[in-house]
């Protein structure tokens, strides 16, 4: 089993280290029960949060700041932002003109929305406009704005011509109504330059029912799509609406063509087609790595962790549509992948809540708790399964149907889960049990 228990020690690092901590709204807990039972779980689920800090404000900028308001030509204000500088937007709705196309070419530039809630500063690209923000340099900071209807993506993090970006941090954004992918994480110049070691986190995207007529070319969209990047972390982030009547849309956080050390924890994906996917396809003609993460094979996905997420398809309308509930977690080509405490839910049967495919996938599944099936679809490498409960039921949650996943009492997963699999610390950053429940929540 190829690097599994590498990548298994690395995701726990990151928990220790306070990185995995609760902040959506959809995920906050509510109960504040005693867990009076016998077993050696301390957690009395009244929201410890270790870190509570995970998703707050921005402290406050220094150097210039630029104020900008809803009349001036935000384009070129942005634009001619330089290294340090803050563009503070004040409340309002910017309405992009026709082939307005913000490129943010300098390095270590922010642009925030001035209130710090991202509701009160919008972009708007009046399904006239191609792209919202182009990104394409490295230390970019976006924070505390929305972005909407945009033809392409609403965001796109591509690096300028000659050189390779990392750093680039979406915080606390909402990305509504782009007719592609949401977030797009693109390389450039046929593939010879990247974009690394960036974060997407506490933000919300979002397929509504008013854009989604706007999808073409058989539902091409998605949340988070990334192509060969290394060393992002999407977490803590809501992702919802993500499907069409007819197609079948890409995952609500995808991750292929060669990405690695990708670290996927504590989102909740609501009503998506497709959950989480690292990988897609058995091509293996992406980015390639000079060590040879896996062993000297070529795979769609390297070292990818995906950990106390939740995963739930309960809308009506999206299993009445053409493709329906697709799939929670998805491995494809995916080498050295650490699938551990996830909830996946569905109110109907998916083709898969969990599945894993394709020569050289491997890794470990475990401790995941799934409302359907954990599917083997062919694997010629090693991937361990361990503690998945499988048939979860609604009952068991206090309201999955709107993305809580918190276990009540009388659920069937506690203690399910293998505690040579465990997490430090749940979806709220509070501690696992011995033996662990199975799922993003411990009660």
């Amino acid at each position: 089993m190829r690097r599994v228990f590498l990548s298994l020690a690395l995701s726990l690092v990151a928990c220790a280290a306070g990185d995995d901590e609760p902040v959506v709204d959809d995920i906050i807990e509510s109960d504040t029960d005693t867990d009076a039972d016998a077993d050696s779980d301390t957690d009395t689920d009244t929201d410890t949060d270790a870190d509570a800090d995970a998703c707050a404000p921005l402290p406050s900028p220094t150097g210039t700041v630029v104020q900008v308001s809803p009349g001036d030509d935000l384009e070129a204000v942005l634009e001619a932002l330089q290294t340090g500088e803050t563009a503070m937007l004040a409340a309002g709705t910017y309405t992009l003109d026709a082939g307005a196309y913000i490129q943010l070419q300098t390095d270590g530039v922010t642009v925030r929305g001035a209130t710090g809630d991202a509701r009160d500063v919008v972009i708007d690209g009046n399904w006239q406009t191609q792209f919202g923000l182009s990104i394409q340099a490295s230390d970019v900071v976006v924070s505390d704005l929305t972005l909407q209807r945009f033809y392409y993506h609403p965001v796109h993090v591509t690096p300028a011509a000659g050189r390779d970006i990392e750093g680039v941090e979406l915080y606390r954004i909402r990305v509504i109504d782009g007719a592609e992918q949401a977030i797009k994480i693109n390389t450039a110049e046929n593939g010879t330059r990247f974009a690394d070691r960036g974060l997407v986190a506490c933000s919300h995207l979002e397929l509504t029912d008013a854009g989604r007529p706007q999808v073409r070319n058989n539902c091409y969209t998605g949340g988070i799509d990334m192509h060969q990047g290394w060393g992002w972390t999407f977490r803590d982030n809501t992702v919802v609406g993500f499907w069409c009547e007819s197609g079948l849309s890409e995952h609500g956080i995808h991750v292929w063509r060669g990405c690695r050390d990708t670290h996927i924890a504590r989102n909740v994906l609501r009503d998506n087609a497709r959950g989480i996917g690292l990988g897609l396809g058995s091509d293996t003609t992406g980015r390639r790595y000079e060590d040879d993460p896996c062993g000297g094979t070529l795979a769609q996905d390297y070292d990818g962790t995906v950990i106390n997420n939740v995963v739930v398809a309960t809308d009506t309308d999206l299993q009445s549509s053409a493709s329906g509930f697709d799939v929670g977690i998805a491995l494809e080509s995916a080498c050295g992948a650490t699938v551990l405490h996830n909830t996946v839910y569905s109110d109907y049967a998916p083709y898969s809540s969990i599945e894993y495919r394709f020569d050289p996938t491997d890794g470990v599944v475990a401790n995941n708790l799934v409302s359907h099936n954990v599917r083997d679809r062919g694997v010629g490498g090693d991937v361990t399964e361990a503690g998945n409960a499988v048939g979860a039921q609604s009952t068991w949650f206090a309201d999955i149907a709107g993305g809580d996943a918190h276990l009540v009492d009388g659920n069937g997963a506690e203690d399910a889960g293998d505690s040579a699999w465990t997490l430090p610390t749940d979806i709220d950053g509070d501690p696992r049990g011995n033996p662990p429940d199975a799922g993003a929540d411990e009660r």
